[in-house]
């Protein structure tokens, strides 16, 4: 069963750099993850200060050990520190055959 995390982010425009840096960060270190099955942030269309995150575990075995890595950790620390807000869901997927 796969573990998906699907959200939002709205940034303040004056946290929007920073923000984009972190998520730079993060992004190729959590894809070179073992259970990492698609991990991505996205601009949205509507709303420059909005970014759309997704992100497919194989399983959650694999979750608990991202969540543990030291760049999700630091992506955490950082992003706190911005001014956003965040909607983040997790889901249980199984793929279609």
């Amino acid at each position: 069963m796969f573990v998906l995390i699907g959200g939002t982010f709205d940034v303040h425009p004056d946290d929007k750099e920073k923000f984009l840096k972190v998520v730079e960060a993060v992004t190729a270190p959590s894809r070179a993850e073992a259970g990492c099955v698609k991990y991505w942030f996205s601009a949205s269309l509507e709303d420059s200060n909005r970014f759309h995150l997704f992100e497919c575990w194989k399983d959650q075995d694999a979750l608990d050990v991202h969540f543990k890595t030291p760049h999700l950790i630091k992506f955490r620390e950082d992003v706190g520190k911005l001014n956003l807000t965040r909607d983040i869901t997790r889901y249980t997927a199984e793929e279609l055959k």
